[in-house]
């Protein structure tokens, strides 16, 4: 894992300091979608087209040294559980396996929980 991955944090948080001054009217809270939608332009110019203030941001970002993708990638780090955080800073997993992990974690949840709701409305119908 790179040096500077430890400290994701604090270089997301100095970029939400000048994204709040340069951009009053973004809400910070919908950053991810905006990011989602400005990385994969930012590897893919000829599938997307960006416009007003998605453009201006990702001027802004470029002009900043920031790759729109690697942002994307802290939100998204932002979201993993506590245990997948810790691994990460103990350098135990990359990045790339930290939202892997966290994006299956989510999966099964749903669909454990989906399987708990059928056999409860089995146990429902077969009690009628």
């Amino acid at each position: 894992m790179p040096r500077n991955a430890e400290n994701f944090v604090t270089k997301l948080e100095e970029l939400r300091k000048l994204l709040v001054v340069r951009f009053p009217s973004l809400d910070v809270r919908s950053l991810t979608e905006k990011m989602s939608k400005l990385a994969h332009y930012h590897y893919n110019k000829r599938n997307f087209l960006i416009m007003g203030e998605d453009r201006e941001l990702y001027n802004f970002l470029i002009e900043n040294s920031y790759n729109p993708f690697t942002v994307y990638r802290w939100l998204l780090l932002e979201r993993v559980p506590d245990e997948i955080k810790w691994q990460l800073k103990n350098r135990q997993i990359s990045q790339k396996r930290a939202i892997t992990l966290t994006i299956e974690r989510r999966t099964e949840t749903g669909s454990s929980l989906a399987a708990d709701i059928k056999s409860q409305g089995m146990k429902l119908i077969g009690g009628m």
